[in-house]
């Protein structure tokens, strides 16, 4: 994308999103499809279009050619956290003793329960009566993911912020095909004397996964509620887990990965609405500024050391737009402000049945 495109950022970005947006508040012109089709098609071109980043050893790349691509992708889907306050995370070029974090959506702690089981219930009702968009063997999803990580070495400690898009086919054998692309990376703690963690790597790049097990692969989660709840808890029993926690944990695992049909998605919600901790967090818009319906759950017990809540945002059709979660304060060791801060969340942008590997439509 040319200096020139700059201005139309925000056209662009409604083409390359509005087509997968299930609630969006207009339908896209003929151009707009047409543009946004393009542009998927630059993000996900062959890797010849990737050089080598300066100042990074070899074998550490980067999109040269899809930067103006993404950076448009990123207006998006920051654009809600923008009007909000939100900071987003600088590129890696140089260390900073401030914190680069974007601010919690949501950061209640507590609900009332009743509303939220009754908001889960007709999610999960109006998702039975949905149906996956499109069609074929293959299921592809695309990802915004955010999450915090932490380097220890000499006695000091770095910690990193990472936003990254991912692509991914599940294929008709169970077998997983991603692409993944680095958007912002910088460290954020206070105490910046630390390593620097390996970044590149282990996060971008295309990668092939065999067959998991099917226990652990979403795509095959019950439709029954009761078979969801009776699986987990036995396997948290077994392991000595904290039943609610884990079944908790698990059933926003499987809704992250975007990986779950609409019906898989109402099984899911129904396990959530019998979790004694859900309360309402009421209406909001996801970092993609897409209006959606909010529930919290908590995901940490007395024995840790912050009070970890995980958000879970749907459309008014059910469907799932993003889940968020928020360590009131951060762990000690990150080095971060006394604050709400957001360690992860997850924006599903899209998710829908195409032919084959490698298809968006």
């Amino acid at each position: 994308m040319s200096d020139s495109d700059d201005s139309d950022d925000l056209v662009v970005v409604r083409a390359l999103l509005g087509a997968s947006n299930p609630v969006a508040d207009d339908p896209l012109s003929a151009v707009e499809q047409r543009r946004g089709e393009s542009l998927l098609a630059v993000l996900l071109a062959d890797p010849s279009a990737r050089s080598p980043r300066p100042g990074h050893r070899r074998g550490r790349v980067v999109v040269r050619r899809r930067r103006g691509v993404l950076t448009a992708a990123a207006t998006v889907l920051v654009l809600a956290g923008v009007l909000l306050g939100f900071t987003v995370v600088r590129t890696h070029d140089q260390a900073t003793a401030l914190p680069l974090l974007p601010e919690p959506l949501l950061t209640a702690t507590t609900g009332d329960h009743g509303s939220a089981v009754a908001a889960l219930s007709e999610a999960a009702r109006r998702q039975r009566e949905s149906a996956q968009a499109g069609s074929g063997p293959v299921i592809y999803v695309r990802t915004q993911s955010y999450g915090l990580d932490i380097a220890v070495a000499r006695n000091r400690a770095t910690t990193t912020a990472r936003t990254t898009i991912a692509d991914l086919w599940r294929d008709s054998d169970g077998a997983v095909h991603s692409e993944r692309y680095i958007q912002q990376i910088d460290r954020a703690g206070a105490d910046i004397g630390g390593p620097t963690p390996d970044d590149d790597d282990q996060f971008e790049g295309r990668s092939d996964s065999p067959p998991p097990p099917p226990e652990y692969d979403p795509a095959l989660t019950p439709t029954d509620p009761a078979q969801i709840s009776a699986r987990l808890k036995a396997y948290a029993l077994a392991q000595g887990y904290p039943v609610d926690l884990w079944v908790t944990s698990e059933v926003l695992r499987f809704l992250c990965t975007g990986l779950t049909s609409p019906a898989q998605n109402a099984a899911l919600y129904e396990v959530l609405a019998q979790i004694p901790t859900v309360f309402d967090a009421g209406p909001t818009r996801d970092r993609a500024g897409r209006p959606g319906r909010a529930v919290g759950l908590v995901v940490s017990d007395k024995s840790s050391l912050s009070l970890g809540i995980e958000y879970l945002i749907f459309s008014d059709t059910g469907a799932p737009l993003t889940i968020e979660q928020v360590a009131t304060p951060p762990p000690p060791g990150l080095h971060l402000p006394d604050a709400s801060i957001i360690e992860s969340y997850v924006e599903i942008i899209t998710t829908r049945r195409v032919p084959t590997v490698g298809a968006t439509t």
